[in-house]
């Protein structure tokens, strides 16, 4: 039986998440008509550059308040919020000067014009108050889910409105500084009363930075291993061709940022809040994460059904081939899906190493597979590669997992199989009412001929 609170929880992050990624989705579909594929190919590299520069230096600030027994007194959060500001700062001036040798690496000059401007959402973000943190330490999800669809209703008008003054890539860039600028300004509204001073005490700079340098470790790998497909195809494929695979990639990371902003907002502060052992941890959560994922299962299968459809209907035809790249992608979001169920219980548990090694094991599979996957065979063996790599991050949690006596093997791997399961019926059902086509045209890895850069 799911506890009520946690229904409510869940309700208000899944129904947040629904009208987020609705805003986005017709963000994403007005901006392609709007803007070129190339544009969407140059911005997939800045952000995958100021994900980088963010993640490379990520101590963890708002997991220490979270878990931390002392992170709602004013000593501990206004200490974690002075190193915030510290971090922007730094940040913002490391992207500004280092625009020119992205632009050279990248071969895209327009880099060394568009980074000194996105390095302003270092510093907007740095500034932002704790006030989210500290809302989901008390588990207050219903505000932080109003604070969420508020920036994202921002983001949308703010993008949209800038394509059609300028339909370049100003828009997109001028856009998301827009954006951090809102999100800075809010932040500090969100829980009246809370104000932060610059100050860095000893013993909760100690025990941030302590808790911070593994953090640290799993924000580098994890940046490596989630945005290498990013980074390698932007060197091997045209600007055209990266801003399809990325409408594609924005599609496929729906439900595995739903599940992210679940396990985060929920998950992770309900099992910080157990302070119970391992068995006990898993007693207690085996029936809601059952559920939970059994919903996510059918939805995620109902929606690798028609995927390409989707895109056929969204996209002209410019896009066209995003509907061959999305469900396969989709295969490898329900792996990652349960490693990012497991991640947070390792988090919640205080076992942060776990999930840096699983994510290390599966950089190290990208490395190795993709680059030797899309020299022989194409952009397609390299998606198969990328899949691989999320089941290698899955065995390698559930064998830490195992030794906890958290591991959730045996639900995983029946979940997994009603999951194919479903994605064969509803695509045949649909295949048979005449508004798909069948499983080999969803999924053309079946054809060979088609694996083609």
């Amino acid at each position: 039986m799911i506890p009520r609170q946690m229904i409510e929880r869940l309700s208000w992050t899944t129904g947040s998440f629904g009208v987020i990624q609705l805003m986005r989705l017709v963000n994403n579909v007005v901006l392609a008509r709007l803007l070129s594929p190339p544009l969407f190919g140059l911005m997939l590299i800045v952000n995958s550059i100021r994900t980088g520069v963010e993640l490379l230096s990520d101590v963890g600030i708002n997991q220490n308040i979270i878990s931390n027994k002392q992170g709602h007194t004013p000593e501990f959060y206004d200490t974690a919020w002075t190193i915030k500001v510290i971090r922007g700062v730094v940040l913002g001036a490391v992207c500004f000067a280092s625009a020119g040798l992205f632009a050279s690496f990248f071969g895209q000059p327009e880099l060394a014009t568009i980074l000194p401007v996105i390095a302003l959402t270092f510093l907007f973000t740095g500034f932002q108050s704790a006030s989210g943190a500290l809302l989901q330490k008390q588990k207050s999800v219903a505000r932080i889910s109003l604070f969420d669809m508020g920036i994202a209703t921002i983001f949308l008008v703010a993008h949209v409105l800038l394509a059609l003054i300028t339909p370049t890539i100003w828009a997109l860039v001028l856009g998301s500084v827009i954006t951090s600028a809102v999100a800075l300004i809010s932040s500090y509204l969100i829980i009246p009363g809370v104000r932060h001073r610059f100050i860095l005490d000893r013993q909760s700079a100690r025990e941030i930075l302590g808790f911070g340098k593994w953090i640290f470790l799993s924000s580098v790998i994890f940046f490596l291993a989630m945005n290498f497909d990013r980074l390698y195809f932007a060197k091997q494929i045209t600007l055209t061709m990266l801003g399809i695979y990325s409408i594609a990639r924005s599609m496929a990371d729906m439900l595995s940022n739903f599940v992210i902003r679940t396990s985060n907002m929920v998950l992770f502060p309900t099992i910080a809040a157990m302070r119970a052992s391992g068995q006990e941890v898993r007693s207690r959560l085996l029936r809601s994460r059952r559920t939970m994922l059994l919903l996510v299962a059918i939805g995620l299968a109902g929606f690798v059904a028609i995927s390409d459809q989707v895109i056929l209907k969204l996209y002209d035809d410019r896009y066209e081939q995003a509907a061959i790249m999305l469900p396969l992608m989709l295969l490898g979001v329900w792996v990652a899906i349960l490693c990012t169920v497991n991640d947070s219980v390792m988090l919640g548990t205080a076992k942060p190493a776990y999930p840096a090694i699983a994510n290390a094991a599966k950089l190290a599979t990208f490395i190795v597979g993709v680059p030797i996957a899309f020299q022989y065979y194409g952009l397609l063996a390299a998606l198969i590669v990328l899949n691989a790599g999320e089941v290698v991050r899955y065995v390698v949690l559930w064998a830490f997992s195992r030794r906890q006596h958290l591991a959730f093997g045996r639900d995983d791997l029946a979940l997994t199989i009603l999951f194919f399961i479903a994605i064969l019926a509803i695509r045949e059902l649909s295949y048979l009412v005449g508004l798909t086509g069948d499983l080999n045209s969803l999924f053309p890895v079946l054809q060979p001929e088609l694996w083609g850069k």
